[in-house]
């Protein structure tokens, strides 16, 4: 009989990362839908491309924006490489003793103990997010527009124990016989890749400014689900074609920013627009299903010259996967700003739908002379989970 002893199926490649893909943002705890620059906006909302129009630069370009969260709180991975270590040594004394080799009782009884006893170790579950994204940027008041390309990257790995293991590890009398065991390891997720164009501009209403944006994008899908015994699990072989499967669809997103004051703006980001479903490859019994659907987000902020704070919230709770709940953020975040060429940040983002731990998050950027910026982050959310940023951007 097997035991399932963790279940992360399709954590939502795109729900940490869709309202705030850039560094900068990342930094701040995930905001970004109200207080993000015209280049950062393009990767949350491009509506605030034209909020910028009058300032001084042309263009700007990211290249790249880098971002990955690990999540291993059972420390897992250090577990499979122990138990791998420890199968291959009794495996290697039965093929000793099989061929007559001076193998002694006691060596196997400890060989069959310290394998039997990795295997009880063996627990919790891996996830892995990762973003990756260009973008290139122009304000205008007559309209302005960007070009973007952007991966959203979620995998995570389940663990499926058999009570029989036991019996095989203290029973075994051959290599052969050893590879009867049958605790598994399934690696599943998604990668969501999408090029954009965006377009921006405004109109007036009551003498307040009303930015919009719309962005036509190409979206494909890889889903991934990738099945193995512990002991042979080799996390090179994960996205190979034969556990992959590939889509696409086209897809678009709507924003909207006004600014109630000088210095305090909303907005609002509807995403993915026209819902698609995505069934991954079947696997241990499962077939795990992909939905990019419907996303809104609202924003405000408090744009001053030394502080930003900012807060965004899911208004919905999208469910990206059929087999684990799903998640609703409330986010906050801080930067403050010397002279526009060293920023420090801090955030916060809680989901009060989900289970997902309350995450932490500190950036630092340094902009010289305005041209060239660099934005780097690190993010916590508890015990081995950890994540780490770094965007470098042009603008003239």
């Amino acid at each position: 009989m097997k035991k399932r002893i963790a279940l992360a199926l399709l954590a939502s490649a795109t729900s940490a990362a869709v309202s705030a893909a850039d560094t900068r943002s990342q930094g701040m705890g995930d905001v970004g839908v109200a207080s993000a620059d015209y280049l950062s906006s393009v990767l949350i909302n491009p509506a605030l491309i034209n909020r910028h129009s009058d300032d001084t630069d042309d263009f700007g370009l990211i290249l790249p924006s880098a971002n990955v969260f690990v999540r291993d709180e059972q420390e897992l991975r250090d577990h499979i490489d122990t138990f791998q270590d420890s199968f291959d040594e009794l495996s290697d004394l039965l093929e000793l003793a099989e061929s007559g080799g001076n193998v002694t009782a006691e060596q196997l009884d400890k060989a069959r103990k310290q394998l039997s006893s990795d295997l009880a170790m063996l627990n919790g579950g891996i996830n892995i997010e990762a973003n990756l994204a260009l973008a290139l940027a122009s304000p205008s008041r007559i309209g302005g527009f960007a070009l973007y390309a952007n991966t959203d990257v979620d995998a995570n790995a389940n663990l499926f124990i058999s009570d029989d293991d036991v019996n095989v590890i203290a029973n075994a009398q051959t290599p052969e016989e050893l590879e009867e065991l049958t605790s598994s390891l399934q690696v599943v997720g998604a990668a969501v890749s999408e090029i954009g164009f965006v377009y921006a501009n405004q109109f007036t209403v009551s003498n307040k400014q009303v930015y919009w944006s719309v962005t036509p994008k190409f979206q494909q899908v890889d889903s991934f689900n990738y099945v193995s015994t512990i002991n042979d699990f080799d996390e090179d072989d994960f996205d190979a074609s034969d556990y992959t499967k590939t889509e696409n669809n086209f897809n678009f997103d709507i924003g909207l920013a006004t600014e109630l004051t000088e210095r305090v703006t909303v907005g609002l980001v509807a995403k993915n627009l026209i819902e698609n479903d995505y069934d991954s490859v079947a696997g241990q019994g499962l077939t795990p299903s992909y939905k990019v659907g419907p996303e809104y987000i609202a924003g405000i902020s408090y744009n001053g010259d030394v502080v930003t704070l900012a807060a965004d919230i899911d208004l919905t709770a999208p469910q990206h996967s059929n087999l684990v709940k799903e998640s609703q953020y409330a986010r906050l975040g801080l930067e403050l700003n010397a002279f526009d060429w060293v920023q420090i940040r801090a955030g916060y983002r809680h989901d009060f739908n989900g289970d997902k731990e309350d995450s932490y998050s500190l950036g630092f950027g340094l902009s010289p002379f305005g041209v060239v910026r660099l934005d780097l982050m690190a993010q916590t959310s508890g015990d081995n989970q950890l994540g780490a940023g770094l965007q470098l951007s042009f603008t003239m």
